[in-house]
């Protein structure tokens, strides 16, 4: 069991990673992710450093109704009841047209060199279904998803 979750994450990770420039439309976005059936999608620049990543549920967040803090008027002047902050992130987010504006930043990665026990100890640590690999100098060189590890662990004789 111990071989196996020492496994270099660059043993098994994807290699071939779809990724998508900061500058680009989230309408682009929609359809790239659509095109190749993918969930999430690291965010680089020109040099392919990851600066962040767009996932489904940033995309749904784009789309969700917005609801507007409850408020009173009192002597002329508003008064909200609730936390105007978090309405002021929904608002970026649901107005948000290119990928930079969506976008979570910053974004948890792996290096390549990282284990199986690393990659699952980060996913369970920040809740996350997939990490974009980097290599030596920060750029994008893969990326490993929760299927990835599962297929990873199905090789283990004893579970």
């Amino acid at each position: 069991m111990e071989a196996i979750l020492k496994k270099a994450v660059k043993e098994f990770m994807i290699k071939k990673v779809i990724a998508v420039d900061q500058n680009e439309s989230i309408k682009e976005l929609f359809k790239l992710m659509d095109k190749h059936g993918i969930l999430g999608v690291p965010v680089v620049d020109k040099e392919r450093h990851v600066v962040g990543i767009v996932t489904e549920g940033d995309l749904l967040t784009h789309f969700t109704t917005l609801e507007t803090p409850r408020s009173i008027n009192l002597l002329g002047g508003i008064v909200y009841l609730d936390d105007i902050s978090d309405f002021n992130k929904h608002l970026k987010e649901h107005c948000a047209e290119t990928v930079k504006e969506l976008m979570t930043q910053p974004v948890v990665t792996l290096k390549e060199s990282a284990t199986l026990q690393d990659a699952i100890n980060t996913m369970a640590e920040h809740k996350l279904n997939r990490l974009p690999v980097v290599d030596g100098h920060k750029k994008l060189v893969g990326i490993v998803t929760r299927t990835d590890i599962v297929h990873q662990l199905s090789h283990l004789k004893s579970v």
